[in-house]
């Protein structure tokens, strides 16, 4: 039986940095798995439900290292298409409010901001680093990039392009975002959760 309180009044959700924790490797262990499925249902799932599969420890765990959000209320997952998704969550992405989804083939999925040329030459380039660090994972080399910014001025510290790798059910995404990354936010959560459930993870 759960000793945590309130589990069946408590809903769970990630955090950005329960993002980047449960979505970064193509390879996700265990624990990483359990993080992901708290957005892997229509709606915010109840402290309640995922402990019956996974345990108070690592919930307690996930909840200091701040990969994970309690709520009082549930939310329901996004419900438009890609295409008409990204515009409503992109301002709170990027300081230039542009930005794309590509895959890790290199085909662009969504974008906003962006011509689709540009969108199209960023998602090949996107896919090339993708391949790149999981090449040089499998020579030993242990990459645990999650992102790769590129800068013009010598000061670096405003990205001029940034590469944010996903792994979602064993696809590749990665999130293109131009100006300064703006990750830390809801919309980061949501546009992720976007991704993970199957209705909206292709354009209509």
């Amino acid at each position: 039986m759960s000793s945590y309180l309130n589990a069946d009044k408590t809903y769970l959700t990630l955090t950005p940095a329960g993002i980047f924790e449960a979505f970064s490797q193509n390879e996700p262990t265990d624990e990483q798995l359990s993080l992901q499925d708290l957005l892997s249902y229509e709606q915010t799932l109840l402290a309640a439900d995922w402990l019956e599969r996974y345990s108070d420890d690592w919930l307690q765990s996930f909840t200091e290292q701040g990969w994970i959000e309690k709520l009082s209320l549930f939310l329901p997952a996004p419900n438009l298409p890609l295409d008409q998704f990204l515009p409503y969550v992109v301002a709170s992405l990027s300081g230039k409010r542009r930005a794309a989804i590509g895959s890790d083939e290199g085909f662009c999925l969504a974008r906003i901001g962006y011509s689709q040329e540009e969108a199209d030459m960023l998602s090949v380039a996107a896919a090339d680093f993708s391949g790149f660090m999981l090449r040089q994972k499998q020579r030993g080399w242990a990459v645990e990039s999650q992102a790769i910014s590129f800068f013009q001025q010598v000061d670096l510290l405003i990205p001029e392009t940034s590469f944010v790798f996903l792994w979602i059910d064993g696809s590749g995404y990665v999130l293109i975002i131009d100006g300064e990354p703006l990750t830390n936010s809801r919309a980061f959560v949501e546009l992720v959760w976007a991704l993970k459930t199957s209705g909206l993870r292709f354009l209509s």
